[in-house]
């Protein structure tokens, strides 16, 4: 009787059989697929946390939202591909594995052209329930069927690796490693050169190419099958490709679903790690009303001054009070430069200027559209804790840190240490003028910023706009190791003619007694403004939502 050779579980196909030369190649195209679709899977997730940022803002519960939605769909997805892979054949897993990516490129197609319209009306109700919604959106069908390929290729692979874990260890692996790839190549990538509406149909149209071209290598798929994927690839290249050159066109119509839409005009963008940023020229209606250039951040403008050099917002009051309190300041620190109205005020007063901004688009918008001029003035591109903490010695009279990113200052920037490291930098004497807002709403947590600088600065000084229907309300802090008078504060405001709110909240300067204040400072070692500043960025963020739609794409 001849010798029967002997088939070990690595040289098994698929079915069992001994295995032919094309086998491994085709396993191996499932396995980049694989690489593939994870590193799609984790781009998605971030895409849709900085896309849903304009609309619901960043506080701590949207990030909840976006977490919970991810886990949740790619749980399904596991268990969905699981179910589906237990009765099907050879060629029916090969067909559902290319399939996939095409259902998941088509969603994101449809996905991007949908939400631009539909975000602006989820963020009329409940933020917390429309980033659910809107993570649903994006996210659903995406990572059900991409996750779903997991088990489908287990269970492709498991006859030719029937013991131990049937394959499902390099499974995983790859598609985690996948997704490792997609987050850097996310964040060092596409977010700095794509904006995410145009990231978003770049990323369908590649899945698109991808299946066609795997289809067209395979060999074992039914010419029926293969005709079926090659039109679907085409319908997803189809459809990415004419929204992704109609985005003109697309944006264009947007803007018509706003009474206001007509009213602004985009200028330029900016996309980074750190936002998105647009120059708009604004053209407001009304006799007498000029038009303006605004500074906008991820759906909130910072900066916003007409063409006669007219500011219009919070940043012409901090103006007023580096006059009423820094009046001699001859070597001045901006942290946080935005559209570089501050520096540049500094600037022609005379005197040394350094300024600090952690996001070079900030600098290259605000030399481009807002006159600013880095010449005459130390600028360091460089996050503004790294700056203080790098230089601690006292060299300046004046201090401004007006730090905004998303909806609130990052909280690692509010802490006792963090001033502390401020005040180093100071001359005695010296001042610090601090940009924020408080919440009517949420005394706990304006109390425990007014804690945490006056642990540090023995004279503080609270200026706080009046709010205005219950609204987060615009407010400065004047800080400093000498006595500070808030009678300089009312003097300014007797001055001369000025908005009504700057004059209203300079007649609401008042000290900020430390004995009265029963919050604890917060410190590096137990930082809690993420979670007591959660419900205000959300109130903070509704009042700035309400701009047309072609505006908050970013």
């Amino acid at each position: 009787m001849a010798k029967k050779k002997k088939i070990t579980p690595e040289s098994r196909t698929p079915e069992g059989k001994a295995p032919d030369q094309g086998t491994p190649v085709r396993l191996k195209q499932y396995e980049a697929l694989i690489f593939i679709t994870g590193a799609v899977t984790l781009s998605l997730e971030v895409l849709a946390s900085r896309i849903m940022t304009p609309y619901f803002g960043v506080s701590l519960y949207i990030w909840a939202g976006i977490l919970s939605i991810t886990l949740i769909f790619l749980a399904l997805g596991y268990q969905l591909g699981g179910i589906f892979s237990r009765s099907r054949q050879k060629e029916q897993l090969q067909l559902s594995l290319l399939a996939a990516p095409l259902w998941a490129a088509l969603s994101i197609v449809v996905a991007t052209a949908v939400y631009p319209v539909v975000f602006p009306m989820l963020a009329t109700i409940n933020l917390i329930v429309a980033s659910f919604l809107g993570g649903i959106i994006l996210l659903a069908l995406p990572l059900v069927v991409l996750s779903a390929m997991n088990p489908l290729l287990i269970a492709l692979a498991r006859d030719a690796n029937p013991e131990g874990d049937a394959g499902a260890g390099r499974v995983f692996f790859i598609s985690t490693v996948g997704s490792v790839a997609g987050v850097v190549l996310t964040a060092f990538v596409i977010i700095p050169h794509l904006t995410n509406f145009r990231a978003l149909l770049w990323m369908s149209l590649g899945l698109g190419l991808v299946v066609a071209a795997i289809s067209l290598l395979h060999q074992d798929l039914s010419g029926r099958r293969k005709k079926r994927l090659l039109c679907g690839c085409a319908a997803v290249i189809l459809l990415g490709g004419s929204l992704l050159l109609a985005q003109r066109a697309y944006f264009k119509m947007l803007a018509g679903l706003s009474d206001i839409g007509k009213n602004f005009e985009v200028l330029a963008e900016y996309t980074s790690v750190f936002g998105n940023i647009k120059v708009l020229e604004a053209y407001p209606e009304g006799q007498g009303r000029k038009p303006a250039r605004a500074y906008l951040q991820d759906g909130i403008i910072q900066n916003m001054v007409t063409a006669d050099g007219t500011i219009l917002d919070h940043t012409g009051f901090m103006m007023r009070l580096i006059d009423a309190y820094a009046p001699n300041a001859r070597n001045s620190l901006v942290l946080g430069v935005a559209a570089g109205m501050l520096p540049r005020y500094l600037q022609r007063r005379g005197g040394k200027v350094t300024a600090v901004e952690i996001n070079p688009n900030s600098l290259a918008a605000a030399t481009r559209f807002f006159d600013f001029d880095p010449k005459g003035i130390a600028v360091h591109v460089e996050d503004a804790r790294t700056f203080v903490r790098r230089h601690p010695f006292p060299a300046y009279d004046l201090v401004i840190t007006d730090l905004f990113n998303g909806d609130c200052t990052p909280d690692y920037l509010l802490t006792v240490e963090y001033f502390r490291e401020v005040q180093n930098c100071l001359r005695p004497g010296g001042v610090v003028i601090i940009n924020t807002y408080f919440d009517p709403a949420n005394e706990k947590a304006d109390d425990t910023i007014l804690a945490t600088v006056a642990a540090v600065f023995p004279s503080v000084l609270e200026l706080r706009s009046p709010p205005s229907q219950g609204l987060v309300s615009s407010a400065c802090l004047v800080a400093s190791s000498a006595p500070l008078d808030p009678e300089v504060a009312l003097e300014m405001a007797d001055k001369g003619p000025m908005p009504k709110k700057d004059y209203e909240t300079l007649k609401a300067a008042r000290l900020v007694n430390r004995a009265l204040l029963q919050e604890t400072p917060v410190s590096d070692d137990h930082n809690i403004f993420s979670i007591l500043f959660a419900s205000s960025q959300l109130r903070y963020r509704s009042q700035f939502n309400k701009l047309p739609p072609n505006l908050l794409v970013n």
